[in-house]
This record gives structure tokens, C-alpha cells and sequence, in this order.
């Protein structure tokens, strides 16, 4: 058996180096709040101040994040719990009107008046940590205090924003739902995503660190079979937003980590949805990295790496554990609707152990999307036909979507008739870019974000190191013996929301980010 070793390393110091001046990509056209009035907050209330830009919300502005802000504070301080907000609830009290097993509500005028009381809860938390970013802003971090957590970032409606230099940790939902019916054992869904880029044009997000911080899902109570999942998305591209770049962050610890177009049904996202995304480092992220509807949409240059034995955020895909497709399985990349994706010079990095091994599917996975072309990446330090594995992928959802409609007397969708096809769009008639050798993306672990590395020898510093055994994988078809083995690890469900709506027409989890930005 071959393998090769990686080691992850987390700098726990940082420095105010900066990235890119100017983005590259869709987004190139950025330049925020250049000009503009300039603004150093620390807290709250003074991040929502200066974005109000006293009563000139719409002209130039910098604002330079100073101290660690938390979204959930009020205007004199004080950090609100769920229990404030929504008086006689507690997450206790509404896991106890289940069931032992979560598979039924316990439908009592107790019960009910829990139910009644998260319901009234969630709009008001809503209000409070979701946060509209302006036109024409320029939102960056100044040093290893600029932290924003507990806050919701709305780039809706807005256009020329930047964000850059921040630690940006996901916002806890303290209302989430239980729904027995979702998925094949149940999920908890939750609301609000760290950056939603919504119906906005010109944004550029750079050099920023977005995970789900010090409370991953490993900590949440393990409830009804699974762990209580708090968050929602990380960075999110929806409702038509447009002309957007992605570059030097680094996601880590997080599931639904980054959706490009959020329903099937949106044919308005049509022409819309361009995004770059270059540079970047994924780890531990399960899913999302990114699923892209509708949008022409490029990847290049970045460092993925995924477990298939991680605790909190394991990595499992049809071929290596769920031998099943229709379970929603762990993947990189995700080819939805009408989505148009070029893929190049991308190192893909996915650890497995004796149990369950690593397979190659967890790449590429089509939801209905045909046309993707990959150019010069690697998956696990070796080349690999990763457009096969993607025309294999769409052929396989194309059968079991039949399958399925067949049985219910659905409609079948219009792309089962689709053809699969390498013919992405062409970045270069658009954009100049330039392609770094795979070495310097593997290098992209302990480069991104800059402030993390840069300057590190000059003050103290702890580094964080774990050697993890890659097993490779020997060609696209190896099915790998992993299959007798994989039902000796604990049962953790792929069961997401959002790709469900793949399933079940236009439910998603994420169409409820929508509801909850009615609310700002």
C-alpha cells in the first residue's frame, strides 16, 4: 500500500501582513472604501455606526476592526443568551419534548408552548446579529484581536465591498430545529451564515480566517444519534449576486462551508453567480468547497484537505462508506444546475485510516451539474482523471433521479437529458490570472492567511503540528476494499438539508437564510 504523509501546522500568532492589493478574477473591479472616511470600532455598536457612515451609509469608507467584536453583544454590552431573548426557552427543555429516539414531537400544551416560544426566538436573533454591509465599504482586520463572531455579515442589496484581514467565526444559532423527517435518521438545521454575499455585485473577500472557532460541532450534546449542529454556512454567493472573488482565506472546521446559488428554481440567478476563487486553504470542511447552481464559477490554486476519521467533521462519500446515492455524501466540489466550473491546478488532500479509506469521489459530485473541466490539479500528490470522475458522477445522478421519479411520478428535471461536457467557459477572455506550480499550493497550508505566518520569528509563537497517513488510492475506478470495514465507524449521516432539495423539489435549508434576511 503506498502513502504519503501531510502535516497540518496552525500558527497560533499573527502579524498585519496583508495579501493581494487588488483581487484578481470576477471581482477585480473592487476597491471598496478607498477614499473614503476612515473608522477604527471596537464594538458593536461602533461597527454598525460606522457602516452608517454618519447618515451617508452609500459613500466611501475603511473600517479597521480593532477588537474582538461580538455580534450578540447589545448597546451597552452585554452578551444576550437565547434565554433573553425568548423568555421560558431553553434548548433543554426543547430536546426533551421528543421522543427518546427524536423521531416524534411530543405534542403537548407544554411542548407546544416551547415550540411557540423558539419560534419567537429566532426572529429576534435574527435582528440582532445580522449586520447589512454597505455599498462602497472596506471592512479589515488590524492584528490578532480583529475577530467578528456571533455576527451574521449581509453584503445584501450592497456593491464594491471589501473584507479582509479578519478572523470571521460562524454565529451559533440558539433556536435550532430538530426534523425527524429530514434526511434518513433526522438533522438539526440551523440559520445564519458567517458572509452571505446576496444580490450584491463587486465584493472581494481576502485574507481572512473562517471556521466555527473554539465551539466545532464535537462539543455540542450529542442528541437523537448526531451532535447538535449550531451553524450554517461560512461564505455564502446567492440571489443573483455577481462579480465576486474569493482569495487567500482560510476555511477550516465547518460543514456547509460555501454555496454558490441557493435553489434550483432560481432561474434569475441565470447570467449571474460569477465567482474566483483562488488561493485559498480548505480543512476539515465537509462539503460545499464550493456547490455551485447556475454560476460560471473558477477554482484555482488551492490546498483542500479532508478525514474521513474526524471527529467533529468527518469526510465520507458514496464509494468509501454510503454505497448509496441517495445519501447525501461529503465532497469538494459540487456541480449543481446550469453551473459552469473550470477547475486548475488544485491540490486535493483527502486522509482516511484502516476503516475507512480515502476515495477519489470525494472531489467532484454532480447534484445535476454537467459541464466541468479540471486542468493540472492532483489528488493526494498524484494526477487523476477528475473529469471522469465528474461525467461518472452526473451519470450516476441522472440514473438515480430517474429512479426515484419513476417510483413517485415526478417529473423528470430537464438536465437528466443533458449531455456531460468539458467545454467550461474560458477565464482568459474575461480575466488575467496565473497559475502557481503544485508545490507552492501544497505551500498554501502555512502561507494563508499572510497575518497567521508573516512575521512569525519575530514574536512568540505556538505551532500546532499533526502528521496524518494519506493512503493512496491506485486510478479513478479502484473501488477499494473499505466496504466491509466502514460499518465499524460510528454512524455519522451526510443527511444535508440543502442537497436534499436535489431530492425533494426546491427544500433547502439554505432558502430559509432568505426568510431570515426579511427580518434585517
Amino acid at each position: 500500500m503506498k502513502f504519503i504523509k501531510i502535516t497540518l501546522s496552525l500558527l497560533l500568532a499573527f502579524s498585519t501582513a496583508t495579501a493581494n492589493k487588488s483581487p484578481i478574477g470576477w471581482g477585480r473591479n473592487t476597491t471598496g472604501g478607498k477614499g473614503g472616511i476612515e473608522y477604527h470600532v471596537n464594538s458593536f455598536k461602533e461597527l454598525k455606526d460606522a457602516l452608517d457612515n454618519n447618515g451617508k451609509p452609500n459613500s466611501p469608507k475603511i473600517i479597521y476592526i480593532e477588537s474582538p467584536i461580538n455580534g450578540s453583544e447589545d448597546d451597552n454590552g452585554h452578551i444576550l443568551t437565547s434565554e433573553e431573548l425568548a423568555p421560558g426557552f431553553s434548548l433543554e427543555k426543547y430536546i426533551n419534548c421528543f421522543s427518546e429516539d427524536g423521531s416524534k414531537w411530543l405534542d403537548t400544551d407544554e411542548c407546544n408552548k416551547i415550540e411557540a416560544l423558539r419560534l419567537e426566538g429566532a426572529p429576534k436573533q435574527a435582528e440582532q446579529i445580522m449586520i447589512r454591509i454597505t455599498p462602497n465599504t472596506t471592512i479589515i482586520g488590524t492584528g490578532n484581536d480583529s475577530i467578528l463572531e456571533e455576527m451574521s455579515l449581509q453584503v445584501k442589496e450592497s456593491e464594491n465591498v471589501i473584507i479582509k484581514n479578519l478572523s470571521v467565526v460562524a454565529p451559533n444559532d440558539l433556536f435550532p430545529e430538530w426534523d425527524p423527517t429530514d434526511g434518513i435518521k433526522g438533522s438539526w438545521n440551523s440559520e445564519y451564515d458567517a458572509i452571505v454575499i446576496s444580490n450584491s455585485t463587486n465584493v472581494w473577500v481576502d485574507n481572512c480566517y473562517l471556521s466555527d472557532g473554539k465551539k466545532t460541532i464535537d462539543t455540542t450534546p450529542f442528541t437523537f444519534g448526531k451532535y447538535i449542529e449550531l451553524h450554517d454556512g461560512l461564505l455564502d454567493v446567492v440571489n443573483a449576486a455577481d462579480l465576486v472573488t474569493i482569495s487567500n482565506n482560510r476555511f477550516e472546521n465547518h460543514q456547509k462551508t460555501s454555496l454558490i446559488g441557493n435553489s434550483d428554481s432560481k432561474t434569475t440567478d441565470r447570467g449571474h453567480l460569477r465567482v474566483t476563487i483562488y488561493n485559498n486553504v480548505f480543512v476539515n470542511c465537509d462539503e460545499r468547497l464550493p456547490r455551485v447552481r447556475f454560476g460560471k464559477v473558477h477554482v484555482f490554486n488551492n490546498f483542500f484537505y479532508s478525514e474521513t476519521f474526524n471527529v467533529g467533521y468527518p469526510a465520507l462519500t458514496v464509494k468509501n462508506y454510503f454505497h448509496d446515492d441517495t445519501v447525501f455524501p461529503q465532497y469538494m466540489i459540487g456541480l449543481g444546475v446550469e453551473s459552469d466550473v473550470l477547475s486548475e491546478r488544485n491540490s486535493f488532500n483527502y486522509g482516511g485510516n484502516n476503516e475507512i479509506k480515502p476515495a477519489e469521489d470525494i472531489v467532484v459530485y454532480s447534484y445535476g451539474g454537467h459541464i466541468f473541466h479540471d486542468n493540472g490539479s492532483e489528488f493526494n500528490g498524484k494526477k487523476l482523471d477528475f473529469d471522469t470522475l465528474a461525467k461518472e458522477s452526473f451519470k450516476l445522478k441522472v440514473k438515480t433521479k430517474m429512479a426515484q421519479n419513476a417510483v413517485s411520478g415526478k417529473k423528470n428535471p430537464v438536465w437528466v437529458n443533458a449531455t456531460f461536457t468539458t467545454e467550461t467557459f474560458e477565464p482568459r477572455e474575461y480575466y488575467d490570472y496565473e497559475l502557481l506550480d503544485i508545490d507552492s499550493v501544497n505551500d498554501l497550508i502555512n502561507k494563508v492567511p499572510t497575518w497567521m505566518f508573516n512575521g512569525y520569528d519575530e514574536i512568540e509563537t505556538e505551532v500546532i503540528t499533526e502528521t496524518v497517513t494519506v493512503y493512496e488510492t491506485e486510478a479513478v475506478n479502484d473501488t477499494d476494499d473499505s466496504e466491509d470495514s466502514a460499518e465499524e465507524v460510528d454512524d455519522v449521516e451526510a443527511d444535508d438539508a440543502e442537497d436534499s432539495a436535489e431530492e425533494v423539489d426546491d427544500v433547502e435549508t439554505d432558502e430559509a437564510e432568505d426568510s431570515a434576511d426579511e427580518s434585517i
